[in-house]
C-alpha cells in the first residue's frame, strides 16, 4: 500500500443522510485524495486526532488548511453586517467595519503574492 503524503485539507462535507463524513487531502503535487468514512469512525477519531495534535509543537511549520471550493459575500437584511460564506456552511455575519478592515488586509496580501515568485513544490 503507498501512502499519500497530505500536505492540505481541502475540503470537508457530510453525507445528506450525516452518516458519512468526508474529508479531501492535497499533496504538495497537487493530487487530491478522499477519504469517506462514516460518521461514528469520525466520532471516534476526534480524541485521537486532539492526542496527537497535542503532542505536536506549533513552531509555525505547516499547517493544514482548507480550500473552499465556492465563496461568496453579501450582506444582512436590516443590519449593517457583511457576510462571508464558504461552500454550503453557515455564512458568518462581520460588522462593517471589520468587513472594510479584513478587504484591506485580503487585497495587500494578494498583492504581496501576484509580486512573489511561485512557491516551488517538492
Amino acid at each position: 500500500m503507498k501512502t499519500f503524503q497530505a500536505t492540505m485539507l481541502t475540503d470537508t462535507t457530510v453525507s445528506q443522510d450525516r452518516r458519512r463524513f468526508e474529508l479531501t487531502f492535497r499533496d504538495a503535487d497537487g493530487q487530491e485524495y478522499a477519504i469517506s468514512i462514516p460518521s461514528a469512525i469520525a466520532a471516534d477519531l476526534v480524541p485521537v486526532l486532539e492526542t496527537l495534535a497535542a503532542a505536536q509543537p506549533r513552531t509555525g511549520g505547516a499547517e493544514m488548511t482548507r480550500l473552499p471550493k465556492t465563496c461568496a459575500v453579501g450582506h444582512a437584511t436590516g443590519e449593517r453586517m457583511v457576510l462571508l460564506r464558504f461552500d454550503d456552511e453557515a455564512p458568518y455575519a462581520i460588522e462593517l467595519e471589520v468587513a472594510q478592515a479584513l478587504a484591506e488586509q485580503i487585497q495587500e496580501q494578494s498583492s504581496e503574492l501576484t509580486e512573489a515568485p511561485r512557491p516551488a513544490l517538492h
